[in-house]
């Protein structure tokens, strides 16, 4: 909370307030400081001389005492970077250069003259100074227009080339999880080699290195993946998710990729290299903070790339450093090899970070979609598809799109042919469909959903994993609503029957 004057000047040596009175034209004789605090805090809470201190400030001083006095405090390095440096000074290098007579920017002018003070407070996530008007001076101040930032992001024309993923990471990871329920896949070190997601390649929307990094780090993260005996498989945890609906699918890579304090994009990103000096970056700190900002911007409408970065540069620039610390961070420029030090550096730091997180992570979650004017040119738009906006949020399906969905899950059914093909519909179960790629291969996936066929590898598979024929008859009559083929029956028993 905000201190009183009295409580302020309390804490300054004799000088500041002689400066003060200085800068308020009082008068000051041989008193005791008790009584010389009690005569300042009378004469500066007078309206009429307070209205008469107010006069004298410049346009500028002006702003920067509405600017603080719009917030109960503001962060010292905010406050300072807006309005200049306040100096530290002994009291008798204060009197002995009557700094206060000549301020060096707009903040020292104000703070000598007893308008804003500065003092240790808790922020959020910061722990440090801020700079504030005492209440008593603070309820004097004539109402006055503050310039304060406001988000604002630029709405843009859709862009000629669009790119979604909608839930390609989600279905990529369905096909993760149904290759290792149905092979063996070793591993010596508790990671999936890289020649395992060559086998699946056929079968993921993209395989550039580090998105599968991302969908393997997801896996383990959700724990949806387990290593027991050197093997991976899918875990328990894996059966439940298959059975949510798609928006909680989504949600759980979502809130698990935002919580993850191991996965350091900031360090990941190409353009920089970060050094191992002690220093210490929270990443769930800027994934929190763009969340934020994309859940204040509209659905499914183009907004212009760099006009949100600029949007966040002025209204939270210190999103990822809530103590504004931008002196300690070792990270060179590959580029260049500089360090990148200093808020100058803001927008190779802070704002590339922003476009990385947008470009990869919040891309491949389906969160947004990238518009570019050309395929192999940069991102130059987003959108926060539907969705997005739900994950964003917090909030669920809309209660009529929730039901829609359920009733056509309930309705979906599984097609058997006579081919022995089998086409799993997009609105059906991912259960159903897990429970089908045992012991079925995949051929397809098709706009309404995948196919699959059944022969003799895949039923030997099912077999030999411990799946009963009459496990699979069942099955299939009861996702295809008792519609299976004669063929089909007869293949099963024929098969059934040659492996036992």
């Amino acid at each position: 909370m905000t201190a009183n004057l009295r409580d302020v000047l309390t804490e300054y040596p004799a000088a500041m307030l002689g400066a003060i009175a200085d800068g308020w034209r009082i008068s000051l004789t041989d008193e005791q400081l008790p009584e010389i605090i009690a005569r300042l805090v009378t004469e500066m809470t007078r309206p009429e001389n307070f209205e008469s201190v107010l006069r004298r400030l410049s346009d500028h001083e002006k702003a920067a005492l509405a600017f603080l006095a719009a917030h109960e405090q503001v962060r010292a390095h905010i406050f300072t970077r807006r309005y200049g440096q306040v100096r530290r000074m002994g009291p008798g290098r204060l009197e002995w250069e009557a700094a206060w007579r000549e301020p060096v920017s707009v903040a020292e002018r104000l703070w000598f003259l007893g308008l804003i003070y500065r003092t240790f407070a808790v922020d959020g996530e910061y722990h440090g100074e801020v700079f504030a008007v005492p209440v008593d001076l603070r309820s004097l101040l004539p109402a006055m227009e503050a310039a304060l930032p406001r988000f604002e992001v630029q709405v843009v024309a859709e862009p000629s080339c669009v790119e979604d993923e909608r839930d390609a990471l989600a279905r990529d990871l369905f096909a993760v999880l149904a290759h290792l329920r149905n092979n063996d896949v070793r591993s010596k070190k508790g990671v999936l080699a890289r020649h395992e997601f060559d086998r699946l390649r056929h079968r993921l929307a993209r395989t550039d290195h580090a998105r599968l990094q991302f969908l393997w780090r997801l896996a383990q993260q959700a724990e949806l993946v387990q290593w027991a005996d050197q093997l991976w498989m899918p875990a328990q945890q894996a059966a439940p998710w298959f059975k949510r609906d798609a928006l909680s699918r989504q949600r759980l890579l979502f809130e698990t990729w935002l919580a993850d304090a191991g996965w350091n994009e900031l360090c990941a990103m190409p353009s920089v290299r970060c050094e191992d000096t002690g220093w210490r970056h929270d990443p769930v700190l800027p994934r929190r903070a763009l969340r934020r900002h994309l859940d204040a911007c509209p659905a499914n409408v183009w907004l212009a790339l760099d006009s949100l970065v600029d949007a966040v540069y002025d209204t939270d620039p210190d999103f990822m450093r809530p103590d504004g610390d931008y002196q300690s961070w070792y990270i060179r420029g590959v580029e260049d090899g500089r360090y990148l030090l200093g808020f100058d550096s803001w927008g190779k730091l802070e704002g590339a970070l922003i476009r990385y997180l947008l470009e990869h992570a919040l891309f491949w979650l389906g969160v947004i979609a990238l518009g570019k004017a050309q395929e192999a040119e940069p991102a130059t738009a987003i959108r926060v598809s539907a969705t997005g906006s739900a994950l964003l949020s917090g909030e669920g399906a809309p209660t009529g799109v929730a039901d829609a969905a359920r009733r056509e899950e309930a309705a979906a059914r599984i097609v058997l042919s006579s081919d022995l093909s089998i086409l799993v519909p997009g609105a059906a179960s991912w259960y159903d469909r897990f429970l089908v790629e045992r012991f079925a291969r995949w051929v397809e996936d098709t706009r309404g959903g995948a196919r699959y066929v059944m022969d003799a590898p895949s039923l030997k598979r099912a077999l030999s994993r411990g799946v009963a024929v009459p496990q699979i008859e069942n099955f299939l009559a009861r996702v295809s609503g008792g519609r299976v083929p004669a063929k089909v029956q007869r293949a099963l028993k024929s098969w059934g029957g040659s492996s036992a």
